[in-house]
């Protein structure tokens, strides 16, 4: 399969690497504007902590023309414009796949003629210098139509491309709600992790639980408008597993704010926040942290 991924950070070379090992693939790599030098190799620490270089294929306009697949690894906040920048590019036979944090960072699904695709991983990975990847914990992913149509031989051969290169992965006829519950964890753990310097396990301290609980129950009756429903132990059970399988976890968020990077809140509380606000619904508590870290950001 010829796949090109966008974007140089963890997912992005994560992904990178484990596709382009795979023989039958042609896997090129598109590096964000920001990149000054591009190396001709890439470091990549697997999970069990080996340690290796392997040369860099870099994306072309004639990689993106026939690329099969065009897997899309960057920021919420990146997503318009890099899909902007290539759309063009890509051959309408071609099938993009979104991986990022969030909700509502792509909306305009008609200007596209390609069918999309979300791509949710709860694999742990790390950039421990530029270029350098770090596979950090082994987690599912779930992929899933969100526009368009794809045909069985498609979804089957996409499936099990991305399965072989990192298991474990499903398809699921039921993405979005994955995505909310993706989005849910997010909600809880990314924003009170950065805001108390904290790894994720320590949100199981007592201190946090109010505050935990008044964001589930405000996720639950947001996520109700788009006819997504959540039982409320349920999902405080499966986000408590989360920060404890993840305890010693630097979440995304917190690692944005320690490197001085602009977050995703807009797209994770913030979309929370932006529901509501069109239901006419009070979220306080989504309201607050994302005041908080826009603060955060500001003082950057």
């Amino acid at each position: 399969m010829n796949i090109a991924v966008i974007g140089q950070g963890a997912i992005g070379l994560l992904w990178y690497h484990h596709l382009s090992q795979a023989t039958n693939n042609l896997v090129s790599l598109h590096c964000s504007s920001s990149v000054t030098s591009v190396p001709k190799n890439y470091e990549f620490t697997d999970i069990n902590q080996k340690y290796a270089q392997f040369s860099l294929n870099i994306a072309t306009d004639n990689a993106f023309t026939s690329a099969d697949v065009v897997l899309l690894c960057v920021k919420s906040y990146q997503v318009n414009a890099a899909i902007f920048a290539l759309k063009n590019k890509i051959s309408t036979k071609a099938k993009i796949i979104f991986c990022h944090n969030g909700l509502g960072a792509f909306n305009d699904f008609s200007a596209l003629e390609q069918p999309c695709l979300a791509l949710l991983t709860t694999h742990g990975c790390k950039i421990n210098q530029p270029f350098h990847a770090q596979h950090t914990g082994l987690g599912h992913s779930d992929l899933g139509l969100i526009n368009g149509n794809i045909s069985n031989a498609d979804r089957n051969n996409i499936t099990s491309t991305f399965m072989s290169a990192l298991p474990t992965l499903t398809y699921s006829d039921n993405i979005k709600e994955k995505q909310w519950l993706k989005l849910a964890i997010n909600c809880v753990i990314n924003p009170i992790t950065a805001l108390e310097n904290i790894d994720n396990g320590q949100l199981l301290n007592d201190k946090f639980q109010a505050q935990v609980t008044a964001l589930i129950l405000e996720i639950i009756a947001i996520a109700a408008f788009e006819n997504i429903e959540f039982n409320f132990n349920e999902l405080r059970e499966k986000i408590m597993t989360v920060a404890q399988s993840t305890a010693q976890n630097c979440s995304s968020m917190r690692s944005d704010i320690l490197n001085k990077r602009k977050t995703e809140i807009d797209y994770i509380n913030g979309y929370i926040v932006k529901v509501a606000n069109r239901m006419n619904l009070s979220v306080p508590e989504n309201e607050k942290l994302l005041r908080e870290i826009k603060a955060l950001e500001v003082q950057q």
